[in-house]
């Protein structure tokens, strides 16, 4: 469920503890081209807050809309040249066609994906992938602008170890 990522490096000098919320166990991690704080909320989950920059919104909308330009029929009015490549065709021409709420949703999916995995590997997190995001699509969606600053709330929770009766 989750997609690895490995291209991108935790910048570990970067983790504060903030010492003034005693028990409610709250941290900032900064990675590359996103921030992660953390709540635990027990024993079982921990609640997240992704904020991710707008070049990764950027680089995660273009990667989708390339993928789905490259999987989409031919483009009426327009041939493709050798090779089955789609010519240069206006970008907004192309997103009209396919439909920017696809592109979002293929953009967010990604973006959330993407950032979790790499906050759990980086962190050794033991998790389950049952992974809720506390926004709706809908709310995600209308935050969601390439290029700019995007946000969400999350709840993983952890594996439960079992442990061997003596």
């Amino acid at each position: 469920m989750l997609d690895w990522l490995q291209n991108s490096q935790c910048n570990t000098s970067n983790i504060l503890r903030n010492a003034d919320l005693g028990n409610i166990g709250e941290s900032l991690a900064t990675f590359e081209d996103f921030t992660v704080t953390t709540t635990n909320m027990g024993d079982r989950e921990i609640k997240i807050r992704v904020d991710a920059s707008g070049a990764r919104t950027q680089a995660n909308f273009d990667n989708a809309f390339s993928k789905l330009v490259a999987a989409a029929q031919p483009i009426p009015g327009f041939r493709r040249v050798k090779g089955g490549k789609t010519p240069d065709i206006p970008k907004d021409v192309l997103l009209h066609i396919i439909g920017p709420s696809k592109v979002y949703k293929q953009s967010i999916k990604k973006l959330i994906n993407t950032t979790v995995a790499e906050f759990v590997e980086k962190k050794s997190l033991k998790v389950t992938k049952d992974l809720r995001v506390e926004q709706s699509f809908e709310e995600l969606e209308s935050k969601f602008q390439p290029g700019d600053d995007f946000g969400f709330d999350a709840t993983l929770q952890f594996q439960v170890t079992k442990t061997a009766k003596i």
